[in-house]
């Protein structure tokens, strides 16, 4: 699914589909600010779900003669580091600094959770199995309308915002701690 699909779903959520839709097929200059503003909202929302709710993950191997590791060197910007695996698939001990991952030499995979880069109008939305365009764009519905002033409505479409990420919050597999019993 595309950005612009997404936006479509929003703009239709909203009442602004035909204006919309006239940009995308005219370049109307009035549906221009409408959907550059859906853009604007999709890429607020979509990082806000995967930093504050559902993290988006990733693996990367890398190899490294001295154990660091730039974050340059990683497809994806890493948010915070999960797991660093040996050759064998065992943990190694890691430490994070600012600017790099020290572990130990030679080939490793990486685990971490990452932020999307900004996306356009015809990127590939990457939602992943858990976030829902539908999801994204109530969001993107509260977004638009506390832009615009609208505060009643935008309240609306918070609420329906939250209980779509709680819903997803539930569906997506979470690892549970045991508690500890104090003899």
């Amino acid at each position: 699914m595309t950005v612009k699909e997404v936006i479509t779903i929003a703009a239709a959520e909203l009442g602004l589909k035909e204006r919309v839709r006239a940009y995308f097929e005219e370049q109307d200059a009035d549906g221009e600010r409408v959907a550059s503003l859906l853009l604007d909202c999709f890429n607020l929302v979509l990082n806000e779900v995967v930093l504050d709710y559902l993290p988006m993950t990733a693996e990367d191997e890398l190899t490294s003669s001295t154990g660091s590791l730039s974050y340059l060197l990683f497809e994806y910007p890493v948010v915070r580091v999960l797991q660093v695996l040996n050759g064998e698939g065992e943990s190694v001990p890691f430490q994070i600094f600012p600017e790099y991952l020290k572990t130990q030499p030679g080939r490793v995979r990486v685990q971490y959770t990452y932020t999307p880069e900004r996306k356009g109008f015809n990127d590939d939305a990457a939602l992943g199995s858990i976030i829902s365009a539908r999801l994204i764009s109530y969001g993107m519905a509260a977004e638009y309308a506390l832009a615009s002033g609208l505060f009643e409505e935008a309240a609306a479409w918070d609420k329906k915002y939250k209980a779509a990420i709680a819903a997803a919050y539930r569906a997506h597999p979470a690892k549970k701690i045991q508690s500890r019993r104090w003899v």
